[in-house]
């Protein structure tokens, strides 16, 4: 099964992510004020989860006659809407989940959302971030990304060092490398096809592919 969790971040291209949710979603969630976002894209989600203080009037009305359903937790509680939503996934058995809408001005957000891809990763739940400029992935291992020649990919180490980096399909290959955690090497690099492939043998990598 393969979701989408919606939340109440930075979406400026709503044609965008219109084209993002023509992908075949088995269940789009929505964390709380992401409903807004939903409405102005004219996208009807499966679920909308969280303290549902967020939500504009007539979009919470608009969604009630539909039959959406919606979940309502507490203001005060110990998760973010995005972390229930997550929850709420996994429960449902999904296997792959994308998120959009889960960046943006606020980097406290932002930071501990792309480090959700660690927890989800350790469950072995593939995901990735999804935004205007940028795709965001996580391996402890091996990853394949798809592209177009000339795309932007960056490899950054978290956590720790990160050995036996191997880069394939990339203008600056690597072999077997150890990447020391904060160093730069792995930025913005290009890939000369339409694939390239990131393998490590120890360590854990954000790889982000990005448009300028």
């Amino acid at each position: 099964m393969k979701s989408l969790v919606i939340a109440n971040g930075s979406m400026d291209d709503y044609d965008f992510y219109k084209n993002i949710i023509k992908e075949n979603y088995d269940c789009i969630i929505c964390a709380d004020g992401a409903s807004n976002h939903a409405y102005n894209m004219n996208i009807t989600p499966d679920i909308i989860i969280g303290d549902l203080d967020s939500i504009d009037d007539k979009v919470k009305k608009h969604f009630i006659d539909k039959n959406i359903e919606f979940n309502k937790f507490p203001s005060k509680k110990d998760k973010t809407d995005t972390e229930i939503c997550i929850d709420y996934a996994i429960d449902i058995g999904s296997k792959k989940i994308d998120f959009i809408g889960v960046l943006g001005n606020r980097m406290d957000h932002s930071l501990a959302n792309i480090n959700i891809l660690y927890s989800l990763l350790k469950k072995g739940i593939k995901s990735r971030i999804i935004n205007e400029n940028n795709e965001i992935y996580i391996t402890d291992n091996k990853i394949q990304i798809t592209g177009k020649k000339g795309d932007i990919v960056s490899v950054v180490p978290i956590y720790s060092d990160v050995l036996g980096v191997t880069l394939k399909g990339l203008e600056y290959p690597l072999n077997n490398y150890n990447l020391k955690f904060s160093a730069s090497i792995g930025v913005s690099n290009i890939m000369l096809d339409d694939k390239c492939e990131i393998s490590l043998k120890s360590g854990c990598v954000l790889v982000i592919k990005s448009r300028d």
